[in-house]
């Protein structure tokens, strides 16, 4: 009985690896995208912190579009300036290696709309929109109802 469960155990996890490794009780993506919506520098500290222990492929994005969102609420310029690069290099890479991701895309959507355009990150602002309306219905339920949520804020994404 027990060869046969750690037969089980061992020669199953292949099939579902995903599934393994993304799961992580101490993430909760609601409280993420609460997070990032509230101007609470340490509450974002905190959930940057969470998220760096994360083994989840999303780690960089979360942790990317955190320090973006951080550097906006900060006072020194130049601090701001390598806060923002330092994200902005995570999430893209992140996009670049995911582009089939909705959710990495309206994290940067969420980003782009909200940065002061001096900074020129809003270039992908209509190109976003247009990927997360044709890939809405196709994400996992939790990332529809967040998109959701966001559409009704947001000055570009509308998705009716």
């Amino acid at each position: 009985m027990r060869i046969n469960l750690l037969f089980f155990f061992f020669f199953s996890l292949p099939a579902f690896p995903a599934m393994v490794l993304s799961y992580n009780p101490l993430f909760d993506k609601k409280v993420f995208y609460k997070i990032i919506a509230s101007e609470n520098v340490s509450e974002i500290d905190r959930m940057i912190t969470t998220v760096k222990t994360l083994s989840l492929p999303e780690r960089d994005a979360y942790q990317g579009a955190l320090l973006m969102r951080k550097a906006g609420l900060l006072k020194n310029k130049k601090q701001q300036l390598l806060l923002f690069k330092e994200g902005k290099a995570k999430l893209e890479s992140t996009i670049i290696n995911n582009e089939e991701n909705c959710e990495f895309r309206l994290l940067r959507l969420i980003i782009q709309e909200n940065a002061p355009a001096i900074l020129g990150y809003n270039k992908q602002i209509n190109q976003d929109c247009t990927f997360i309306r044709e890939n809405y219905k196709s994400s996992p339920q939790p990332i529809q109802s967040i998109i959701n949520d966001y559409s009704k804020q947001s000055k570009k994404l509308k998705l009716y």
